[in-house]
């Protein structure tokens, strides 16, 4: 029986030494009966590390959240809605959302937003608010399920099935899913065999297994994206230039001897790319005809370590870690895995992608037991606080010991600065009437203020309708004309928050074009000097262009979008579907006068115009 590749189906399915993972891509060796007591007391006394400038303290534990008290019943994914609350799926099949309200980082009230959706795998949000999920019911058929909350009381009353028979009754399921740059939503589906020959009574592969599919969530027919992935069970899309990557978790039990299992590993996807499966896992040797056409993986890791997830490292926290890759391993195998491993990547999309690892891992989480680990991660949109949950799939006779935690990992001090996300609306036509706007919020104290950067005035402000939530006007005099506006929040000692822009627009910004439109839209434009944090308010004639740049924002810019400024496209920094990041020339401020700014798409769409004055 294979360690790494079975799934859990219910409380009964255990045979000796082994138990099923559920859907956790794993069978783990039964520590209850099989680990030894010196083994176990020296895993006791393995303490959670941490990398150099970050703190970590646990946000829920079973002694807080009766849903984690015994096996199978933890957290296997994690998901942020627009108003950054976090909503956790459970094994069993609950969706709860978790806040902490006092803001001590420690849960301190749990809803139920959904019961009865088993093995939720994985939980993304759409941009509309809709939150969307795997889930594995019992006699092995995937399904992609959609979750509304139509009257707002944090309950889901809508439910409704968008795909259906997913083949996830072999070794593994329907894994993560996540919305791409396109709007269109991509998941993991795993094989039915270990190393492609299926096990007595067991299902062979079928068209679906290992691959990573694609749907329009409004139009679900299946597109096959990539195959030959076993397990692609961790998914993430670059925030930056839009390329996905995935995890893949390799064949062969632990404990075999001779151990010929192939290395397990993270691979940048590419439509129509196979990946080994079976027959080449690993890296492709030359000569094998099973390896004929086979793309290499962009990181490889040791047999049997299991990577369960892939974030990318982003928020006011990064700084100069953004944009890192972290992945987490599962398993912990003496002397290495039960981590949270980081990730510099370089290249692009025409030349191909390196990694190099960032040491020492950002968190190591002490396991207990050598077959719990951690299974997703999320980030927090509006502090950058970094949440991993921990899933344990053992059964224990102390309950006490079911180890279904969820970690909050954070930059040292950072508890004592506020964070604020956009403000929504983010963009208003100039010459509006006075608009209010709605800011959400960490660490603010009480007699927090709206503060407006761009004019050095402070905004009326006021809480809203949770602690996490600002309310503050812009009076008419600040929209006027067509400019862009830098906020922040500073508490009551005058500690200033991160700062956000709010676009001023001489056009109507109007609703955001629907996906797969692909005309780009402009909704706001910041200029900012050599670090991100230092806004500037104006552009004077004659500076050093080459330390400036600028950001606009908005909607539906393709992977080929240029930045024109003039109708001149500026190099780019960095470029996503919703950001595009230019640098400043020096032709372009030599005499004062207003500046136009566009984003041309690769299909030649261009977006609305801003202007960016030069002054003298």
């Amino acid at each position: 029986m294979n360690d790494e590749c079975s799934s859990f189906r219910n409380g009964s399915n255990l045979q000796k030494g082994y138990v099923y993972t559920a859907g956790v891509i794993l069978v783990l060796l039964l520590v209850l009966e099989s680990i030894t007591s010196p083994l176990r007391i020296q895993a006791q006394i393995r303490p959670v590390t941490i990398a150099p400038g970050f703190e970590w303290n646990l946000f829920a534990d079973p002694t807080i959240v009766p849903q984690f008290e015994s096996a199978f019943s933890g957290p296997v994914s994690m998901a942020f809605d627009a108003r950054g609350r976090l909503f956790v799926g459970t094994y069993p099949g609950r969706i709860l959302i978790m806040l902490d309200n006092d803001q001590d980082g420690r849960l301190d009230q749990i809803k139920t937003f959904a019961t009865g959706l088993i093995q939720p795998l994985g939980l993304e949000f759409r941009a509309n608010g809709d939150l969307y999920l795997t889930s594995n019911i019992l006699g092995g058929v995937g399904r992609i399920i959609r979750l509304r909350d139509t009257n707002g009381d944090d309950v889901a009353d809508e439910t409704t099935v968008i795909l259906d028979g997913l083949p996830s009754e072999g070794e593994h399921q329907t894994d993560r899913l996540k919305f791409g740059p396109d709007g269109l939503l991509y998941f993991g589906q795993g094989s039915s065999t270990d190393a492609g020959t299926p096990s007595p009574g067991r299902p062979g592969e079928r068209l679906y297994n290992a691959t990573i599919l694609r749907i329009d969530p409004d139009n679900p027919a299946i597109t096959v994206v990539a195959t030959g992935l076993r397990n692609p069970f961790g998914m993430a899309f670059h925030p930056v230039n839009g390329q996905l990557f995935a995890t893949d978790g390799g064949s062969g039990e632990l404990g075999q001897l001779p151990d010929n299992s192939p290395l397990e590993e993270v691979n940048w996807i590419v439509t129509g790319g196979h990946y080994g499966f079976p027959g080449c896992e690993g890296i492709p040797i030359a000569g094998v005809p099973e390896c004929t056409g086979v793309r290499g993986p962009t990181v490889t890791f040791s047999p049997h370590l299991t990577p369960t997830s892939i974030a990318f490292y982003t928020g006011p926290q990064a700084g100069e870690s953004t944009n890192q890759m972290l992945v987490t391993m599962f398993k912990h195998i003496p002397g290495q895995g039960g981590d949270l491993r980081r990730y510099i990547l370089t290249g692009d999309a025409i030349n191909g992608f390196q990694t190099t690892r960032v040491e020492p891992s950002i968190i190591e989480f002490g396991l207990i037991d050598p077959n719990d680990g951690p299974v997703d991660t999320a980030i927090d949109p509006i502090s950058g606080d970094i949440y991993v949950a921990r899933f344990d799939p053992v059964h224990h006779a102390n309950a006490n010991e079911h180890h279904h935690f969820i970690y909050r990992v954070h930059r040292e001090g950072s508890d004592a600065l506020p964070f604020i996300g956009a403000a929504n609306p983010s963009a208003i036509k100039a010459g509006s009437t006075g608009l209010t706007i709605t800011i959400q919020t960490r660490h603010v104290k009480t007699g927090a203020v709206v503060f407006n950067v761009t004019d050095n005035v402070p905004l009326p402000t006021r809480q809203g309708s949770s602690s996490f939530e600002l309310v503050a006007d812009l009076p008419a005099s600040a929209l006027a004309t067509d400019r862009t506006i830098t906020l922040e929040v500073r508490n009551p000692d005058g500690t200033p928050s991160n700062q956000q822009a709010f676009a001023v627009t001489k056009g109507d910004p109007g609703p955001p074009p629907p996906p797969g439109d692909k005309t780009p839209q402009l909704t706001s434009m910041f200029v900012y000097k050599k670090k991100r944090a230092k806004v500037v308010a104006q552009v004077f004639v004659g500076i050093k262009a080459k330390k400036f740049r600028l950001v606009v924002g908005g909607t539906d810019f393709d992977s080929g979008a240029q930045l024109l400024v003039n109708n001149t496209s500026l190099e780019l920094e960095s470029s996503s579907s919703t950001e595009l990041v230019g640098r400043l020339v020096n032709s372009l401020v030599q005499a004062p006068g207003e500046l136009t700014v566009q984003v041309r798409n690769s299909n030649g769409k261009i977006s609305n115009m801003l202007k960016l004055s030069v002054i003298q």
